[in-house]
């Protein structure tokens, strides 16, 4: 394993704990805001690892999460179609660059990604977020990425303590 590898490594374990805390988060902004950040550090780190499904499905969220941090701050509600025009991206470019049946799943995570976080509750974002980490587990194994492995399992556990923690609350007030 090389240097790159081992940098895309480090690059994942600081990407998962800013996206960990992230999802333990109450407002919406701040999910969004965090996992854009998180993103933008994938972006590197599947280039690092020649993912270009992964880079393809980290732009996309990168752009979509861009635009409904700008839709929300204008107090806009972000449109249906904007559902439909990143969905056909990432189908399209599914088909343009796919290679082996592994690369469906960055496209599975980027269409559940688009409508949960499309979707004005945090309650769907966080049960989204937990069949996206699903897919990036499976999508790691060829990769041999097993920090990314082990990092998605953090994320569903703070995933799921942030469900607890704001989720059940809504529903006792």
């Amino acid at each position: 394993m090389d240097t790159k590898y081992w940098i895309a490594q480090a690059i994942i374990v600081v990407a998962y704990i800013l996206l960990g805390i992230g999802l333990r988060k109450k407002n919406r902004m701040e999910i969004l805001a965090f996992s854009c950040i998180y993103q933008a550090l994938m972006v590197i780190q599947f280039t690092l690892l020649g993912g270009i499904m992964g880079i393809i499905a980290s732009i996309i969220a990168l752009l979509r999460n861009a635009l409904f941090i700008y839709n929300e701050k204008r107090s806009k509600a972000n449109p249906k179609w904007v559902l439909a025009v990143f969905g056909v991206i990432a189908i399209v470019l599914t088909i343009i660059f796919y290679k082996s049946p592994v690369d469906i799943l960055p496209c599975v995570l980027t269409l559940v990604g688009i409508y949960s976080y499309w979707a004005s509750s945090t309650k769907v974002t966080r049960v989204g977020n937990i069949v996206i980490s699903m897919c990036y587990i499976i999508y790691a194994i060829p990769f041999k990425s097993w920090f990314s492995i082990i990092c998605e399992g953090y994320l569903i556990i703070n995933t799921i303590i942030g469900y607890c923690k704001f989720e059940s609350k809504k529903k006792s007030e």
